[in-house]
């Protein structure tokens, strides 16, 4: 009964030891410290064709998801590149990701906006390709924006992905983003909404940010949880510069997904260029490169 007692202490203060040296979550943004945003008041003013442009980033981003689930977080870098337009109604817009022959396209359609927002159908075209050397095909899946343009819903319907068994395995997923504007005014006196003295020369009110939480699912069964988050801006008399970042919370290993792109994002028309990167870094990992290279001035 004695050793038996001993045990159990033991076990009970190993497990209350890890529970202690666990790393903390990441905090929330700090445009939530005073509290939930109102879609009243927060509303963004995306565009037609940013919305297209995000859409397909994240369709790419959930194809590799199910690459890294079915393959291993391998680290990689393949050239990405795309384009959308508001020229047409509703927009269209396509985005590809590798090289001919391993290389995988996605397109977007957009339904018609309404009052209530928009949606967009993002599908593989042609429905069969690679993320690096592993077999991707069938993507397709409905992003959803509401009318503030503060919040994308993303609904994957399905992905296929080959296993290390060579047999396709179906992923489903969601991600839910959360749009908001730069808070700093860059002036040097109060900073807008968060009562806070600002550093003269800093300005990110111009800065589309987002945060927000992704769930993938095996046969109908919920598998790995990435936190997720961007940072863009648009091309003003200079370039344009767009940076997602993925960060694996559940799952097998650490593995951090980044995409970082840059040209045209103007009236009518994105179109950009650069690179998806598979890394092995923690959730906490800093800095953020590819963040760090969209200065807030």
């Amino acid at each position: 009964m004695t050793k038996l007692s001993i045990t159990a202490t033991t076990i009970c203060v190993v497990g209350i030891s890890t529970l202690a040296s666990a790393a903390p979550p990441p905090d929330a943004p700090a445009v939530y410290a005073t509290g939930p945003l109102s879609p009243a008041i927060n509303s963004t003013n995306l565009s037609a064709q940013e919305r297209a442009a995000f859409a397909l980033l994240e369709g790419i981003l959930q194809s590799v998801e199910g690459k890294v689930h079915a393959a291993g977080c391998i680290p990689l870098t393949l050239p990405l590149s795309v384009y959308s337009d508001a020229l047409t109604d509703p927009v269209v817009g396509n985005a590809k990701l590798g090289t001919v022959p391993a290389d995988m396209t996605l397109v977007a359609t957009g339904v018609a906006p309404t009052f209530r927002g928009q949606i967009l159908n993002v599908a593989q075209n042609p429905a069969a390709g690679y993320v690096g050397n592993t077999p991707v095909s069938d993507y397709a899946s409905n992003m959803v924006f509401n009318s503030a343009n503060n919040m994308m819903v993303g609904a994957m319907t399905q992905v296929n992905v080959m296993s290390i068994n060579w047999v396709p395995n179906q992923f489903t997923g969601y991600v839910i983003k959360d749009f908001y504007t730069g808070l700093q005014s860059g002036m040097g006196g109060i900073g807008p909404g968060n009562g806070e003295t600002e550093e003269p020369g800093s300005n990110d009110t111009h800065i589309f940010y987002d945060w927000g939480l992704q769930a993938m699912s095996k046969e109908g069964y919920p598998v790995e949880k990435y936190w997720q988050r961007s940072k863009t801006r648009r091309s003003d008399g200079g370039i344009g510069q767009t940076a997602f970042v993925k960060d694996r919370l559940v799952g097998v290993v650490p593995c951090r997904i980044t995409i970082a792109l840059s040209g045209l994002n103007q009236f009518g028309i994105f179109q950009q260029s650069g690179t998806l990167r598979i890394s092995n870094e923690l959730p906490g990992a800093l800095p953020v490169a590819e963040f760090d290279a969209i200065p807030d001035i």
